[in-house]
């Protein structure tokens, strides 16, 4: 039986923490990078190079990415704009660049949030590219970056984009805000063409996996998404929450409130909230569904349900 040697950064996330298990339970030479080992969990056959992508110490790096079958790149800034250049894009440049010529398959998470959402009402791999802000930008030159060293025939590389990762760790807000206004009694009134474009971890986790055993996914790139109507998703969020609504906040005192930043906590330039509640947009996961036979879990009020006891 071979066993694999397997790199993974940003393994204390919630995708990380789950490939990470995964490897250890099948037998693999696990490594991880993390630029703060004490968030990593308690395995005894991983190996932890401790490194911050913002002051990256080359050599330490040479030294995990040696000898690797699988490097899952999940790490990255998303709080923090100062951070997210040096991180998510130059942090790819860098391990991308230790790969050259090997053997090794450089897994990418990119994000949907790399497409201009105003082109198309079908968001396909093929789309037109506009990013709303650093952060998706800098997943975008990832990608350039490695599309560029797919043309010159030094990389192997496979590119997954999901959509907004639903799990109980996830760091967006934005559902426990739903949370707060149905204990107050007060729910939205968003239109039923609103879309909101969500993919469960487990099934980000599921896809990552097979694309890594997946020869002819190398040198693409594949969305991942599911699509329900927001409208459909915030009332099951009141049916969990409370019987009865006393007011609803209407749709365009909401996008105004959006505007002043006063439901929701943004950055200053950022219109990903005012893009997330006027979404048409469905994404297309055709190709990856053709490509490696994955099955989307859409019963996402099952996570919600969960969700919302977990924070009681």
């Amino acid at each position: 039986m071979i066993k694999y040697r397997v790199g993974i950064t940003g393994a204390s996330g919630i995708l990380g923490k789950k490939v990470c298990d995964y490897f250890v339970n099948k037998g693999a030479d696990v490594s991880v990078l993390t630029r703060d080992s004490k968030k990593i969990n308690d395995h005894k056959l991983v190996k932890i190079f401790e490194v911050d992508l913002q002051a990256p110490d080359i050599t330490k790096i040479k030294n995990f990415v040696k000898g690797l079958d699988l490097l899952f790149h999940l790490a990255c800034e998303l709080k923090d704009e100062s951070k997210m250049i040096t991180t998510n894009y130059e942090g790819t440049k860098i391990l991308a660049d230790q790969l050259l010529g090997k053997k090794t398959l450089f897994i990418y998470t990119s994000s949907i949030g790399v497409f201009d959402y105003s082109k198309s009402k079908i968001i396909k791999e093929n789309g037109t590219k506009k990013q709303i802000n650093l952060y998706e930008k800098t997943k975008f030159l990832s990608e350039e970056y490695l599309f560029k060293l797919k043309n010159e025939n030094k990389l192997n590389f496979v590119i997954l984009r999901p959509s907004i990762i639903l799990d109980f760790e996830m760091k967006s807000k934005i559902i426990n805000t739903f949370i707060h206004l149905n204990n107050l009694k007060i729910g939205l009134k968003i239109p039923k063409s609103v879309v909101l474009n969500f993919i469960l971890s487990k099934d980000v986790v599921d896809a990552l996996l097979k694309l890594s055993r997946q020869k002819k996914a190398i040198g693409k790139a594949f969305n991942l998404s599911s699509n329900i109507s927001l409208n459909s998703f915030t009332s099951e969020i009141e049916k969990l929450i409370c019987k009865k609504i006393y007011y609803r906040i209407p749709f365009k005192l909401l996008l105004i409130l959006i505007k002043l930043k006063y439901f929701f906590a943004v950055r200053k330039k950022d219109d990903s909230l005012k893009v997330f509640f006027s979404n048409v947009s469905i994404v297309s996961s055709e190709k990856i569904q053709n490509s490696i036979n994955i099955k989307i879990d859409e019963n996402y009020f099952e996570f919600l349900k969960l969700y919302i006891e977990q924070k009681k």
